[in-house]
């Protein structure tokens, strides 16, 4: 699906996402869909980790909580490379979604 001023291009997962996410300090940290203004005048989307608290809901990828159920406490590199693929479908599955 190509990216529009409501729908934009899906960014990348990566395994310094992950390790953010679980090595964060924040009170219940996510790993979320972070949207703001592009250069272009449409919308621009990023990965950041920040409190649940103080992230719209339908913006949440994943919570720390659930990484640490899939991935456990001290995931190796291959473990995180393998949970990758499931993480970016959801962040591609939210972005087809925004706007319709």
């Amino acid at each position: 699906m190509e990216p529009t001023v409501d729908r934009p291009t899906a960014p990348q997962v990566t395994a310094a996402d992950i390790r953010t996410l679980m090595d964060s300090s924040a009170e219940l940290p996510v790993l979320y869909i972070n949207y703001g203004p592009g250069d272009d005048g449409g919308t621009e989307a990023e990965l950041d980790v920040w409190a649940a608290g103080l992230v719209h809901q339908p913006d949440i990828v994943l919570t720390r909580a659930t990484a640490l159920d899939l991935l456990g406490e001290e995931p190796n590199s291959e473990t995180i490379a393998a949970f990758l693929p499931k993480v970016q479908k959801s962040v591609d599955q939210m972005i087809s979604d925004r706007g319709m």
